[in-house]
């Protein structure tokens, strides 16, 4: 199988990340419990929640972050041209999944994140997850070594998934965006 060198995989990635404005919580076709919901987005705009503005706030250069409760049923948030629609409760459509929060408990941005001359970028060991994941276990799950894959946030959702393992998509997939 062909197979793309890391450095093209990076920057595919990378280009990926930086364009326009992203809904990072919750993720698309994101089934959540009851309750208080807090959304997690960065770049301009104004975010809605079906149609009506969010009050947000902006805990660092581009990122908003929002608390809402949104009753059951589905929804549709809105940042610029991204949209995402989640489920609340049970009986969501087909192809929606649970959202499993990262960090577990839905730690404080600065917890992995600080603004570094006027950007929000991530801080120290934080910076390659490490920082929390133990690198002894890394071999366990992954079938590349941690400089091969040192962007995790390449294949996986850093604010939370409805995938396995925080996955951005099906590994099966993730895998051959690289692989072919």
């Amino acid at each position: 199988m062909p197979h793309r060198s890391g450095v093209g995989c990076l920057l595919a990635g990378a280009l990926l990340l930086t364009e326009g404005s992203r809904i990072l919580r919750p993720t698309d076709q994101a089934v959540v419990p009851p309750g208080p919901l807090t959304i997690v987005a960065r770049g301009p705009g104004e975010l809605k929640l079906d149609g009506k503005a969010v009050a947000a706030t902006s805990p660092g250069p581009g990122a908003l972050t929002a608390a809402v409760t949104a009753g059951p049923g589905a929804h549709e948030l809105v940042l610029g041209d991204h949209k995402v629609r989640f489920f609340v409760g049970s009986g969501a459509p087909a192809g929606f999944r649970a959202f499993r929060l990262h960090p577990p408990g839905g730690a404080a941005c600065d917890s992995c994140h600080a603004v570094r001359d006027g950007f929000w970028e991530f801080k120290g060991a934080a910076l390659s997850c490490f920082g929390c994941h133990d690198l002894k276990k890394f071999p366990v799950g992954h079938t590349h070594n941690s400089e091969v894959l040192a962007e995790c946030g390449l294949c996986h959702h850093t604010h939370g998934s409805g995938e396995k393992f925080h996955m951005k998509l099906e590994r099966e997939t993730a895998c051959k965006q690289c692989h072919g």
